[in-house]
């Protein structure tokens, strides 16, 4: 499964890198003056000033470089050139600005190439802006950002799809290496156990499958390139695992590829690819985890569950890319995510490919599941489910059902601007659930059934005061609602219906080829359901995410304020 992932390395750092100017044909917009934080006698102008042989440089964690467009341009992508880009890699943000005041991150911790002294174009969703900073976080050899030319184009018609989106990994692992206070040698646990707090723990590359790595404390882990493990078990608090490649071992042992409880933690950037695991990531059953960050992960080729919550509180998921699972033991589930407990934020995660007929027994294959078949499983409410991409899946979206309990454990979800295509016989399924949300999406699937199932799976506990607003509902040949569903709805405004028979052509298509090859990331996901969005008449007054500081939709493009068109994830001007 490795080969697939060769197609997201340009996914990190959520830029496309090419020599030249953007492949549409951008213009390069004039720059009315640059500024920067400091310098050390090689100025801001030098790196405006077209000779490749003067720079900008600056030393520290942070130093910018500001670009004045003069007034308010669309902007699509920049172009730099770095200072010894040959022999070291630079790691940088890109941000705008309208006002020079209030700035938004469009392409966070990139990276450059590392093999030239040329110009490199970082593609960005396009967007208006009059200021253009790059903040420079060093590179592989020093603190130093160091930029010889720069440029910025204007409009190139990207509306962000897949390849600038920074879903996942590409196991190659962390290359910075600035801020490390403990390399590590050929015991990586030895040099964890007798790292201090707050030390930055770098690995050096190397094949440590028959490892468990532990961290108990708060210190960073990071990879300094491909470091495979066996497994990862992070506990306590504020501890942070980056980069790494995990594999498994036989089945079941271990069982899940990074499990973690405590508080505080970050999991960002591994690749956990292990046929004999039954879970990617997951918390653990007795003592799950609260604020914990689960970021920019792979997880591919396992066995049942990409993500797992047990429980736990205040869990952000997001960025995460989440594909091809299978299971050769004939399990009865093979879902995306499953996830309980409170006050979770799942954002901005890519789940796809979920093929049934690839694995024995072909059992329910879903992107996000909580069904509370037992004692062992918990209440969960209060959960945003925003702006996820789930799409060629043989089983629903979502699925919150109380199968178990007289109570209203299982309610209060928030479901809103993600794109649906699932291929179960309904595409949302919500069991004696009092309490929840579905705005602003797009639910695509009812081939044979229904796109919209809400009924009661709990002697007197009826599935209630359902909220369905601005929603695009595409059967492809059932229903749009089960019998009696449209009885749960409290609020049922401006939903559009539409008939699109290809689903059910494209359902057979997708389940009758389980051995077709899985791209890591499929850029056409990320456009065509706009173009299907588009047949409607779509129009309503926008709304604003219910995630803090979250201002943009899954498409790249800025959320629309107030009177709009904003429907689904996407934005019609």
């Amino acid at each position: 499964m490795l080969t697939a992932l060769c197609g997201i390395a340009a996914v990190v750092g959520a830029a496309t890198v090419v020599g030249g100017p953007p492949a549409e044909a951008a213009t390069a917009l004039p720059i009315a003056g640059v500024t920067a934080s400091d310098d050390d006698g090689n100025v801001p102008a030098n790196a405006v000033d077209g000779d490749l042989s003067t720079r900008w440089s600056a030393e520290g964690d942070g130093v910018w470089i500001r670009f004045d467009l003069g007034s308010v341009q669309t902007v699509g992508s920049v172009s730099l050139a770095w200072h010894k880009g040959d022999t070291r890699r630079a790691t940088f943000d890109v941000q705008l600005s309208q006002n020079g005041s209030g700035w938004s991150t469009v392409l966070p911790r990139a990276v450059s190439g590392g093999s030239g002294v040329g110009p490199e174009t970082y593609d960005l969703a396009d967007a208006p802006a009059r200021y253009v900073r790059i903040v420079g976080y060093g590179n592989t050899d020093n603190e130093w950002t160091s930029i010889t030319e720069a440029a910025v184009f204007g409009a190139d018609g990207n509306p962000d799809p897949g390849e600038d989106l920074p879903y996942g990994t590409d196991g190659s692992g962390n290359p910075r290496t600035d801020d490390c206070t403990v390399r590590t040698g050929s015991d990586l646990q030895e040099a964890v156990d007798e790292a201090a707090e707050g030390d930055v723990v770098c690995v050096r590359p190397g094949d440590h499958s028959g490892t468990t790595l532990r961290v108990d404390k708060p210190i960073t882990v990071r990879a300094n390139g491909v470091v495979t493990v066996r497994n990862i078990v992070v506990s306590g608090r504020n501890a942070t695992v980056d980069g790494f490649t995990v594999v498994g071992d036989s089945l079941d042992d271990p069982s899940t590829g990074i499990s973690f409880s405590g508080t505080g933690h970050t999991i960002v950037g591994n690749l956990v690819n292990g046929r004999n695991l039954r879970y990617g990531i997951a918390c653990d059953y007795d003592d799950c985890a609260d604020d914990v960050l689960i970021s920019r992960n792979t997880v591919t080729g396992i066995s049942n569950f990409g993500i797992y919550l047990w429980h736990g509180s205040g869990i952000t998921v997001e960025w995460n890319n989440i594909y091809d699972l299978w299971t050769e033991e004939g399990d009865d589930d093979v879902d995306g995510m499953r996830v309980w407990g409170t006050g979770h934020l799942i954002r901005n995660n890519y789940i796809h490919d979920l093929n049934a007929a690839k694995s024995e027994g072909e059992p329910h294959a879903d992107c996000l599941q909580n069904f509370q078949f037992s004692g062992r499983t918990v209440e969960s409410h209060d959960v945003t489910v925003e702006n996820n991409y789930c799409v060629r899946v043989s089983g629903q979206c979502l699925i919150m059902q109380n199968e178990h309990r007289p109570a209203p454990d299982v309610r209060d979800y928030t479901y809103r601007g993600n794109v649906c295509e699932s291929f179960g016989y309904q595409t949302v399924e919500l069991g004696s659930i009092p309490g929840g949300t579905l705005e602003n999406n797009i639910l695509l699937g009812g081939a044979e059934g229904h796109v919209l199932t809400f009924h009661s799976t709990v002697d007197d506990l009826e599935t209630t005061d359902i909220r369905m607003r601005n929603n695009i509902l595409v059967s492809g040949g059932g229903s749009t609602y089960s019998s009696g569903s449209r009885e749960a709805l409290a609020d049922d405004t401006d939903n559009l219906e539409l008939l699109d028979p290809s689903v059910a052509e494209d359902w057979r298509d997708f389940e009758g080829n389980p051995d077709a090859e899985v791209p890591a990331i499929n850029p056409g996901d990320f456009t065509r359901f706009r173009d299907l969005a588009g047949q409607l008449d779509v129009v309503d007054e926008g709304s604003t995410p219910h995630s803090p500081g979250f201002e943009r939709d899954v498409d790249g493009a800025a959320r629309v304020r107030g009177d709009a068109i904003d429907i689904g994830p996407f934005e019609f001007a």
